[in-house]
């Protein structure tokens, strides 16, 4: 499992924030991280711990949403209706495990966005990745968790809590 990032979001805080708190989860946890940078919009990125790629945007989105079953069931919609465009994937984080698991459909964090925004929005799903893996997703899984779990429901794994 790694977390895959499609950089450069459209706010370079927002940018800045996924960046710092990849590293993090990478430093912290031993998670994998990766930046996919489809729409350079900012500084080149020469610090980072993780694996930075640049490919065109048609060609991530045909590999990682078009016809993409596990990400239809795990968003509820289908990616091609989330994304309209393959442009439109730039400023998102994804979990990949043998494709990708479960991508953010908001842009940015919680704020603005209304009640329940965080569990789309890639700012705080990264930060309570950061702060304990469990909190999102079962490291030895790759299932997406609620937060409140003890154990994992799929493989019975003891998430450890905060």
């Amino acid at each position: 499992m790694k977390l895959r990032y499609y950089a450069d979001a459209e706010i370079e805080e927002w940018h800045d924030r996924m960046i710092q708190s990849l590293e993090k989860i990478n430093t912290d946890h031993g998670i994998p991280v990766e930046i996919v940078r489809i729409d350079v919009r900012f500084d080149p990125i020469t610090d980072f711990s993780g694996e930075v790629h640049h490919q065109a945007a048609a060609t991530v989105y045909e590999r990682d949403f078009i016809g993409n079953g596990h990400l239809t069931a795990n968003i509820d919609r289908t990616p091609t209706s989330e994304f309209q465009r393959d442009i439109d994937v730039a400023g998102h984080v994804a979990v990949v495990d043998n494709g990708v698991k479960w991508v953010s459909t908001l842009q940015g964090d919680a704020y603005g966005h209304g009640p329940g925004a965080e569990d789309q929005t890639p700012i705080d799903f990264l930060l309570d990745v950061a702060e304990s893996p469990s909190n999102r997703i079962c490291v030895d899984c790759v299932e997406l968790l609620d937060g409140d779990e003890k154990f994992c429901p799929i493989c019975g794994s003891e998430l450890s809590q905060n």
